[in-house]
């Protein structure tokens, strides 16, 4: 027998390894997505390396040596070197050097020169950054000539440049290697990011561990993607179908066997592009161990449906409800014996809310010669019919393996139980593969 999941199976509080383990299922889920992220960035990163410019940086040291008559104590004459400092990258300094160096302009060399002191020591440190390396030395050496004639102390340092600035042989900015570690962070986040973001906007429900979370009902079977969408396989015992068919029927039963119910409404949770398949499949299972089925076909919306109840030109439901037609003059023989259909029939003869009047009547007039009324009911994203029909029975909601998003499912469930409509339990329909927890 099957073993049925149920919402105690699937913990929504999962343990750190689950977690750990699930993020690294949601990147390799998405590896294509974040793969072309690490690419984009590493693009953006390479095209701001080649574009921006490269900067030379070269310096120049001044000693600033005081004299031996210098009165000043330590503390003022550290606070002399600081001013000389400032004094590197000042107005009257830099119109000295900009007459040797007419290339530049005024504004041009505050930007680039840079006068500081060098800690525990009495020099002066003229930084100059350029595009241009040999500008830059230049430049910086302009500078420490030109200090001398600026002497904060009026005379009383003897300055002298103890390092000429040389040509720079490599540029200072862009700093590759702080460039491309803070690329690769930003890629790495970002690739993290858009998984998780498009897995969260494009993930469907697959497997039975999934639906069991979103809806917290109980997944009676899980059945594979049907080889023939027409077909009846639950007549083949040979067919890859059929052992889950059964497993599913005999679920079923289990299901409800503390709370029978005469009436079973089957819908999806969306769209299913095999629309009457599991119904007619699932009708042919319960009658070949003598169970009595009236199978109905109750869905408005199908653009195709299974053979079985491909009947448009013969009178059925909605003929009934509307009073046309008779139980008895709608109904169909079956695929096999003890099985009997009621086709859709002409909705146009009546309108929508007819069913809400008239559904429960009509299944009290089905008399004692029928176990089980299976109803095929359109989607319940769609349309209120399948709740309407569920009143007094129960549901069986099917959900299309790889075409419904975890958030559509879960408003889904919540729909049906907000007029309390009794879901006997999930059934994941069209899988590709069978899921591990419902073998």
């Amino acid at each position: 027998m099957q073993t049925i999941l149920t919402d105690k199976d699937v913990d929504r509080h999962q343990p750190a390894g689950d977690g750990v383990r699930g993020f690294f299922a949601v990147l390799w889920r998405r590896r294509l997505v974040a793969g072309l992220m690490l690419v984009v960035v590493a693009a953006a990163v390479a095209a701001v390396l080649a574009l921006t410019p490269r900067q030379y940086t070269a310096a120049a040291r001044v000693a600033a040596t005081p004299p031996a008559s210098l009165t000043q104590s330590p503390a003022g004459y550290d606070d002399l070197l600081g001013t000389l400092a400032d004094v590197a990258h000042s107005r009257p300094v830099l119109e000295q050097v900009q007459r040797a160096v007419p290339s530049r302009s005024l504004a041009q060399l505050q930007r680039e020169v840079r006068g500081s002191v060098v800690y525990g020591t009495v020099l002066i440190q003229v930084s100059v950054t350029d595009q241009d390396a040999r500008l830059a030395a230049q430049i910086a050496n302009a500078v420490a000539a030109a200090l001398p004639a600026h002497d904060p102390g009026q005379g009383g340092l003897d300055l002298t440049t103890t390092q000429p600035a040389t040509v720079p042989d490599s540029f200072a900015s862009p700093d590759v290697p702080v460039v491309v570690l803070a690329g690769a962070l930003l890629a790495l986040a970002l690739a993290v990011g858009a998984a998780f973001v498009y897995d969260r906007a494009a993930r469907t429900v697959d497997t039975a561990e999934e639906v069991a979370e979103e809806t917290g009902a109980g997944v009676l079977g899980v059945i594979a993607r049907p080889t023939d969408a027409k077909g009846v396989p639950a007549l083949e015992p040979g067919s890859r179908e059929f052992p889950s068919l059964r497993a599913l029927r005999v679920a079923l039963e289990f299901a409800s066997v503390h709370r029978p119910t005469r009436s079973l409404v089957v819908a999806p949770a969306a769209t299913d592009p095999w629309a009457g398949w599991l119904e007619v499949n699932l009708a042919v299972t319960l009658a070949e161990v003598g169970h009595r089925v009236l199978l109905v076909d109750a869905n408005r919306s199908a653009k195709h449906r299974h053979p079985v109840f491909d009947t448009t030109s013969l009178p059925g439901l909605y003929d009934i409800l509307a009073g046309t037609v008779s139980l008895d003059g709608a109904r169909l023989t079956g695929p096999v014996d003890g099985v009997t259909v009621v086709p859709l029939g002409n909705v146009d003869l009546a309108a929508p809310s007819l069913l809400e009047m008239r559904f429960g009547a009509f299944l009290d007039e089905i008399d004692e010669k029928y176990d089980v009324v299976l109803i095929h009911a359109a989607p319940v994203t769609e349309s209120d019919d399948a709740r309407i029909m569920a009143i007094g029975g129960g549901l069986v909601l099917t959900v299309p393996a790889g075409r419904v998003r975890p958030r559509v499912l879960a408003t889904a469930v919540q729909l049906l139980r907000d007029v309390d409509t009794r879901v006997i339990g999930t059934v994941v329909h069209g899988a590709r593969r069978t899921s591990r927890r419902s073998r």
